[in-house]
């Protein structure tokens, strides 16, 4: 097996000179040259490519956090630089993600994530890993804000921002924020930091409202919305929300059906919900007469009947007390009679108890207002191409054109609001503009890295290029002069054998000539001669 690669290697070498020794010295040296530029170029680019890029990943506040920092990177095996005075280190950029979990877990604050980091790229970075970018600085700028208040010991937060398809309704979507919080002991924290930091982080994130902000901690408890109420603090804090909540679904509704319209490029709305948080019985009493009656039915009833006879007696005294013998009635009376009747009458009743509903929206005193912009677009590559900065620049001419105009809103745009969400037509107002907005030109931008990459891989084709096209050169020029053919040979021996003939002979070839001619047989002796001593 040895014996043949040894073989097979003799054949290679043998050709590669035989393929070597067809180039003049010329060539031989512009080829040595182009190899020799071309394996300086490759070097340079792996240099380039395979170098280890370093970033910063923290700077101790003191020498012992130093030691502490050194330690951990150590001991889990990065590859660090440190500053000479032991506080600054670097991590290998691949590492970056893993060192800053690494820190962080032992409470070591790392380097701030910064815009520089979300906008550095080549040109295979695109919009979409900017945007990641953008979404992780984000979330490490609120860790960092949240994690300053005295009773948060650390915060992690997850956004989910809306993808930006392009489309207005996709942009006029409000991001999501959970945060998790893992609290100090000892330390207060109230609902009303929690609503604190909801109301930062929704600003942080571009939001009008807190809604789609949630806040717990390691232990489960949701400080964020608040879900319970207890005082007439919490109560009012909790109608409060119950407003925020319809207005927020009205502004919704009103921008889905206005943008959905196709009209308007950027709609915001403005609610004015009246609710009533009343709590009140309303109890109803109906009364109708049974049927076949005049009156009602008894429910309790009383009656008093007296009667009295009233008789004459005799003269008050001594008079009245005559003997007699025979009793004669001569009196003549009076009688008397009572008769007292009370009643109570039942009607027919029907007693309703009423309790509206706490919180509903009384859309007869509700409003809403909506502004709404048109945009009309401008691209600096199609003024230009029209011919209309000819003599002025873009500058120039966004300054002479930035006009905004007010539009006139047609009623079918109230109804559609008024229907969408429920208020009458005269609580509803619009008012419309038009803005010109400006597109600048797309200037790529090119980082030295790309340049130096770009240059050498041509200057590597190039030379490649060159070498080729010298090889087929050389191998066309000797299978040229290998194709001569022997009649061309012959013929060129015909022409120098005439030429020889039409010189002036010599006189030694006179002499020969004449000795050939009269002793051809010594010569042809001779001729054998020699052969013979050449083939012997």
């Amino acid at each position: 097996m040895v014996d043949k690669l040894l073989e097979f290697g003799k054949k290679l070498l043998e050709r590669f000179k035989e393929w070597w020794n067809k180039f003049q010295p010329k060539q031989k040296t512009v080829i040595i040259g182009i190899g020799v530029a071309i394996l300086l170029a490759v070097g340079i680019l792996v240099f380039v490519l395979t170098r280890k890029v370093y970033v910063p990943i923290a700077t101790a506040e003191n020498a012992q956090e130093g030691a502490l920092i050194k330690s951990l990177l150590d001991e889990n095996g990065y590859d660090y630089n440190m500053s000479s005075d032991g506080l600054s280190f670097e991590v290998l950029k691949k590492q970056e993600g893993d060192a800053n979990l690494l820190l962080g877990s032992n409470f070591i604050a790392t380097n701030t994530y910064t815009i520089d980091n979300v906008l550095e790229g080549s040109f295979s970075t695109t919009e979409a890993d900017k945007q990641k970018r953008y979404i992780v600085l984000i979330q490490t700028n609120l860790e960092n804000d949240i994690m300053r208040m005295p009773a948060v010991k650390s915060a992690t937060v997850t956004i989910d921002v809306p993808e930006d398809n392009g489309t207005l309704i996709a942009q006029n979507r409000e991001s999501y924020a959970g945060i998790m919080l893992e609290l100090n002991e000892g330390e207060k924290f109230t609902q009303e930091n929690a609503a604190a930091i909801a109301r930062f982080a929704a600003t942080g994130l571009g939001n009008d409202t807190t809604d789609n902000i949630t806040i717990t901690d390691i232990d489960g408890t949701i400080w964020f919305p608040v879900e319970e109420t207890a005082s007439q603090f919490d109560k009012a804090e909790t109608m409060m929300m119950y407003k925020q909540d319809a207005e927020s679904l009205i502004k919704n509704e009103v921008q889905n059906v206005l943008l959905g319209t196709g009209e308007y490029n950027q709609i915001k709305v403005a609610a004015n919900v009246i609710m009533d948080f009343s709590e009140r019985e309303i109890t109803e009493h109906r009364y109708s007469v049974p049927d076949g009656m005049d009156q009602g039915l008894y429910s309790h009833t009383e009656e008093y009947r007296s009667n009295a006879t009233d008789g004459i007696g005799g003269v008050p005294g001594t008079d009245s007390n005559s003997e007699t013998d025979v009793l004669i009635d001569e009196s003549t009376g009076t009688n008397t009679s009572t008769y007292e009747a009370k009643r109570d009458y039942l009607p027919d009743e029907t007693i309703t108890n009423e309790k509206p509903q706490v919180g509903t929206i009384v859309y007869d005193d509700s409003t809403v207002s909506v502004a709404a912009i048109r945009y009309r677009v401008i691209r600096e590559e199609d003024v230009r191409l029209q011919g209309y900065l000819d003599g002025i620049t873009w500058e120039e001419y966004k300054l002479a054109n930035d006009v905004r105009t007010q539009l006139e809103v047609n009623d079918d745009f109230i109804d559609l609001v008024a229907n969408a969400v429920g208020v009458p037509d005269s609580n509803v107002s619009i008012v419309a503009f038009e803005e010109v907005q400006f597109v600048d030109a797309v200037e790529e931008r090119v980082e030295l890295k790309d340049i130096i990459q770009i240059i050498l891989i041509i200057i590597i084709l190039v030379l490649l290029g060159f070498v080729v096209f010298m090889s087929l050169r050389t191998k066309r020029e000797v299978e040229e002069e290998e194709e001569l053919s022997v009649e061309d040979l012959l013929q060129t021996s015909k022409e120098e054998l005439e030429s020889i003939e039409t010189e002036q002979k010599s006189e030694a070839r006179k002499l020969i000539e004449n000795f050939v001619e009269e002793n051809p047989e010594a010569v042809a002796t001779l001729l054998r001669n020699w052969l013979d001593e050449d083939w012997g």
